[in-house]
């Protein structure tokens, strides 16, 4: 019996992760598309001709997935004119416009929501704040005009700066939502372009994820993020993580409140807190009404179920069971991601032989390299302080056995840089 098929909307540099999580399987046929194909054939006439398509032919596809905030629009808009399953559109708005999160966010966990404003709002009255606080375009492009900020000066400064920018980034979504305006939110047309200021969250940071079927909030997991001494870089993630018992539970109680206020539905999600165990208390950081990709190899090195074959059972409707294991499993898994804090030009990337012979080595660490050779650094997304070019799962039976592999794995991988 054929499986059932899935349009999977991905960035380019899933696709590997992508075709090895399905290539055994009976139950799922991918048809994969990128983000990046997508925006070169032009966001409006892609979702137009796909909708056309799936509505002359309803069987086409028995599922639509999107696996980033751009794919997960896309994906929002055709299921809501097709008929199938995702999160609706205003549940998606309602998350990636980081303005009006806060507000429903406010609604249900007022304790775990930091004081915040538009940066306008702000610079009308200065009063709203204390300094320092953190900026952030209301819709967020990775890490891309974080900022924090001791004066008004400042924040003008970066507004200036950095406003085209944000707004070139956000055109595409624009374009997305402006095939079905009467599904859109004259609230988020008019403030995503724009800063959000919020009050400094500290403690440490975790990433929650789980999905939502038919009204049922599911939590499967929760990752921690450490960063490089001294920076707001990612140095690494570590799964499996929690704290003590009463928060974890007050944790899972919070989100399984929240998630259903934002419109979530028939979706993964994912929030990022930090939160203080010494005051068992935590804070919100964001919720994303996706998966959170970066993660779905983390996850199954320990649990042996795959997020992404998850992913396909909500896009169709159905219960995923947790408790279906496919592949050996390890204690521990660290997602580690390589940054540069200096632009470079990218001279030699991994060859299909130095992939090769990391994996003779360790099969079950996963390689997602993010750049290519003859370009920069900055050609790719990256945040204020630093450029990402590779991530890497790695597993293990401890937190030793998985640092010595990465410093072995990494002296294979080959990247070669100079200076601009």
């Amino acid at each position: 019996m054929p499986g059932k098929k899935i349009l999977f909307l991905c960035d380019a540099s899933d696709i590997d992760i992508v075709d090895k999580s399905f290539a055994d399987s009976k139950e799922y046929e991918i048809t994969v598309e990128t983000t990046e194909k997508i925006l070169d054939y032009g966001v409006q006439p892609y979702l137009q001709r796909t909708m056309d398509l799936i509505k002359e032919y309803p069987g086409m596809y028995d599922g639509i997935v999107g696996t980033h905030d751009s794919s997960a629009v896309f994906a929002s808009i055709i299921c809501s004119e097709t008929g199938k399953t995702f999160a609706s559109l205003p549940g998606v708005i309602n998350c990636q416009n980081k303005y009006i999160s806060r507000h429903k966010q406010r609604e249900v966990l007022p304790e775990a929501v930091p004081e915040f404003c538009l940066a306008l709002e702000y610079l009308q009255n200065p009063s709203r704040l204390s300094p320092p606080f953190f900026i952030k375009p209301v819709r967020a492009n990775i890490s891309f005009g974080t900022h924090l900020i001791e004066t008004p000066e400042e924040l003008e400064y970066y507004i200036g700066l950095e406003s085209k920018d944000i707004a070139a980034y956000n055109q595409y979504y624009l374009d997305a939502l402006s095939l079905r305006p009467h599904m859109s939110n004259g609230l988020n047309v008019a403030t995503c372009n724009s800063f959000l200021c919020e009050g400094l969250i500290t403690g440490e940071q975790v990433t929650v994820d789980g999905f939502v079927c038919n009204g049922q909030v599911h939590i499967f997991g929760m990752t921690k993020a450490v960063f490089y001494p001294g920076s707001n870089s990612f140095s690494h993630h570590e799964f499996p993580y929690s704290f003590s018992p009463a928060l974890d539970e007050k944790i899972k109680t919070g989100l399984t409140r929240l998630v259903p206020a934002l419109g979530i539905d028939n979706s993964f999600f994912n929030g990022e807190l930090r939160a203080d165990p010494e005051k068992e208390s935590f804070a919100i950081l964001e919720v994303n009404s996706r998966i959170a990709f970066q993660f779905a190899k983390t996850i199954e090195l320990v649990t042996g179920f795959d997020p992404l074959h998850l992913l396909c059972d909500v896009a169709c409707n159905e219960q995923p069971d947790l408790t279906r294991t496919q592949r050996k499993t390890y204690p521990l898994c660290f997602n580690f991601e390589l940054h540069s804090f200096t632009d470079q030009k990218i001279v030699k990337t991994p060859t299909q032989s130095g992939y090769e012979q990391i994996r003779l080595l360790y099969p079950d660490v996963h390689i997602r390299n993010l750049i290519h050779e003859r370009s920069m650094l900055s050609d790719y997304k990256h945040n204020p302080e630093s450029f990402r070019y590779c991530m890497l799962d790695i597993p293990g039976n401890s937190r030793e056995e998985i640092l010595a592999a990465y410093e072995h794995i990494t002296s294979l991988l080959g990247y070669e840089f100079e200076d601009a």
